[in-house]
């Protein structure tokens, strides 16, 4: 038996369409859909929050599991959509796929900016402080600084090629992320100011500023064809940074911020873009908010930073098969696995082959969207909800295999096997991402798109799934409801959305 979805249609002057609800109590009502918010009015600046990686910890692997496996709340409506559910253009989130070509993503943030490799040589103006790599902060000949980071040693390519793709389709997917580029370089190009050379004689280790270098360019992969260091370079964004943002509440001294966080199906509906993506790392500190100006206004902007993590990255720190299938302390595992004496094998234990040493464990056959989980117990991924997350598979749906490809390019694998191969595995992950988003409502795309004349009203809706062509068993029944909400007549079940109804239907008494 084929399932049914519910349309529910207002016939009465200006109407809106409601997918997957009820035909009780529902008051409809016209008004304006808001496709963007103005939440940049000018603020202090704010203070800088700092991250207790202990505190988050402790938190994370032991009150927030128990407290959500114990004694789960149910998330709260999303208070950043618009009347059809959508969400607005906001310091937080852009509208922007729908609009971009193979050649956009492939830019990303950074635009027609042609990067720093254009810009040797490089004054190295310090060592890179925080995270668990080593890196150096650098500076061009325009001026313009970078974060430049490193591979693992045991690892090579695979984070910073994942950082640079990861990077370009969240941006694409509508999140601000910053300007990654895979670069090529020699030590000639490094210019070692004084600073650093103060730094390393700090360091106490009785080698130079050059030598300390050295030592981490030596654990580098080196490209094939030109020779030089491979290495992720992330511009400075724009702004004085003063934080993360937090999984709860809102910020104290942001009046611009107003919504929970775990409140915001932006930030909810990441998870369905993170786990397409195998984001396991985000939490607080790969967060960043900037104080920015932007025509004479200061505000905070909100960033996704350190993506490195992504695909097979954060594996290759690890090599650890569960990654994306359990939290990195798993009570529940621990409990599971106790209660059955180890024996209980667990899907991911599967995994035993890389697919590729270039990307690392990163796959799509054992992947289930459903299943994915973060390394942490993150409220606003726990509080993606069926709505939460067919607005991102339904973002997601628009986010073709050319646009991949063109990311999967800047990655600069250097090896056509290994992009077919990555891009492969994204569009399964893509397919197995978007079915289960796209059914977790009624899959209705396209309704605002309605045509009343003499001949009746037309509906030109489409099932969301047939429309970003993917397999649907879906059949629609159309209900007409007063202004109040109250049921007036079935009409009839359509194999789609799209139907054109009898103007008799309209008629005083019936809808």
């Amino acid at each position: 038996m084929r399932r049914l979805a519910t349309i529910l249609l207002w016939l009465s002057g200006i109407g809106a369409l409601l997918p997957g609800c009820g035909g009780s109590n529902v008051v409809f009502e016209s008004g304006q859909v808001i496709s963007s918010v103005d939440d940049m009015q000018d603020i202090d600046e704010p203070a800088e929050k700092g991250f207790d990686r202990f505190t988050h910890h402790s938190h994370n692997f032991f009150n927030r599991q128990i407290r959500e496996g114990l004694d789960p709340v149910p998330a709260a409506p999303a208070e950043d959509v618009n009347r059809w559910g959508q969400v607005p253009d906001s310091s937080w989130f852009e509208n922007r796929v729908s609009g971009l070509t193979a050649a956009d993503v492939a830019r990303g943030a950074g635009g027609d900016d042609p990067g720093p490799e254009a810009f040797k040589p490089w004054k190295v103006l310090r060592f890179k402080s925080g995270g668990q790599n080593p890196g150096l902060v650098i500076e061009d000949t325009r001026g313009v600084r970078h974060i430049v980071k490193f591979d693992k040693p045991q690892a090579p390519v695979i984070a910073t090629s994942a950082g640079v793709v990861a990077s370009r389709l969240l941006w694409a997917c509508g999140y601000h992320v910053p300007d990654d580029r895979l670069v090529l370089f020699e030590m000639g190009d490094l210019v070692i100011t004084d600073r650093v050379r103060e730094e390393a004689r700090k360091d106490r280790t009785d080698r130079s500023a050059e030598e300390i270098i050295l030592g981490m360019l030596d654990t580098l992969a080196m490209d094939s064809v030109s020779g030089g260091y491979r290495a992720l370079t992330s511009r400075y964004l724009s702004g004085l940074p003063v934080g993360g943002f937090s999984y709860r509440g809102t910020r104290d001294d942001d009046s611009n911020d107003r919504i929970p966080h775990q409140n915001r199906r932006s930030l909810r509906g990441l998870r369905v873009f993170a786990a397409w993506l195998n984001h396991v790392d985000v939490k607080i500190d790969n967060t960043l908010d900037l104080y920015t100006e932007v025509d004479g206004r200061r505000f905070l902007r909100h960033d996704l930073v350190d993506l490195d993590g992504c695909l097979g990255g954060y594996w290759a720190a690890r090599h650890e098969q569960r990654i994306g299938f359990a939290y990195d302390i798993d009570l529940g595992e621990f409990v599971t696995g106790l209660v059955g004496l180890g024996f209980p094998r667990r899907g991911y234990e599967e995994l035993d082959e890389v697919p590729d040493p270039l990307i690392g464990l990163f796959e799509a056959e054992v992947y289930d969207p459903a299943g994915w989980t973060a390394n942490y117990v993150n409220p606003q991924v726990l509080s993606c909800n069926r709505a939460d997350a067919y607005w991102a598979a339904d973002i997601l749906a628009r986010i073709d295999t050319d646009q991949i490809t063109a990311a999967v390019r800047q990655g600069r694998y250097r090896n056509p096997e290994t992009d077919a191969l990555l891009v492969g595995i994204l569009r399964k992950r893509w397919e197995k991402t978007v079915d289960w988003g796209l059914r977790q409502v009624t899959p209705v795309w396209g309704m605002e798109r309605l045509d009343a004349s003499a001949d009746g009203l037309r509906i030109e809706a489409e099932d969301a799934l047939e429309h970003y062509g993917r397999p649907s068993d879906y059949r629609y029944r159309i209900e007409l409801l007063g202004p109040e909400g109250e049921r007036r007549q079935w009409v009839e079940i359509q194999p789609t959305p799209d139907v054109q109804l009898d103007p008799a239907l309209l008629e005083d008494g019936r809808g």
